[in-house]
This record gives C-alpha cells, structure tokens and sequence, in this order.
C-alpha cells in the first residue's frame, strides 16, 4: 500500500465510494486483492464480518445494490490492506506485507492480542479512528 493510500486512509471518519472511473464490481475487486480474497475464503471473517459490514457496509449478495456491494468491497480492501502493512514489530504473532491477516485461530473464532486479527476487530468495533495511529 502506498504512502498516499495510507495517509488517505487515517484521515477517513467512515466508508468513501469509489473513484468515478473504477466500474469494479465486488466480486472483481475482492478477486484482485490477495488479502482481501485470503480473508473471504478463510475462516477468519467469521469473528468480525458482522461487525465489519457495520464500518465498512455489506459487500455480500445480501446487499441488493451492486455499487454499494462495490464500495463496500472496495472499503473492506482499503482496511485490510492497511492491517496487513502495519509494521509486524507493534504486532505479535503478525508478519507484515505478507497479503494475510495474521493473528487469527485456525477456527476463525479467537484470535492472538496485539495482532493484525486484533486491530481488525477493534476497527470492526470502533471505526476509522482506530487505524490512524497505527506504524506503518
């Protein structure tokens, strides 16, 4: 993730729509984000998902509106790829850069403290205001 992308990012109070010219649909965009597509699959959205629809809205087929299934996959690619470059020495259990949220239970239940898993659910609990802190 780019300098700019994050500094964007620790600025944002809630969840932006997508550029104009980006015509992605959810699914594309989840497909194209190694991070993003590893968290869907997986287990580990089970803890957080609900939680996480609340900061970033519902990039499921629940959600009948295309664009905002978009921007809301859109959204939850932006958050988990922050998490994934926040600077693995702040974090246990967590190794940066790695296109994964490190941190969870193979269950997808529980996770380790003070990893990438636990700041991705304190963000699904508390919001944008949770990563502007965060080294990257």
């Amino acid at each position: 993730m780019r300098a700019e992308e994050q500094k964007h990012l620790r600025e944002m109070t809630g969840p932006v729509s997508r550029s104009a010219v980006d015509h992605r649909s959810a699914d594309r965009i989840i497909e194209q984000s190694a991070v993003t597509r590893r968290f869907l699959d997986g287990r580990e959205h089970y803890l957080v998902g609900d939680d996480l629809k609340l900061q970033v809205g519902d990039w499921t087929n629940a959600n009948p509106a295309p664009q905002s299934r978009a921007d809301a996959a859109y959204n939850l690619d932006k958050v988990l790829r922050f998490i994934d470059n926040v600077d693995d020495r702040s974090l246990n259990a967590s190794v940066s850069r790695n296109g994964q949220i490190d941190g969870f239970s193979e269950s997808g239940y529980s996770y380790v403290d003070n990893s990438e898993a636990s700041l991705l659910r304190r963000f699904s609990w508390y919001g944008y205001e949770e990563l502007r802190h965060q080294p990257t």
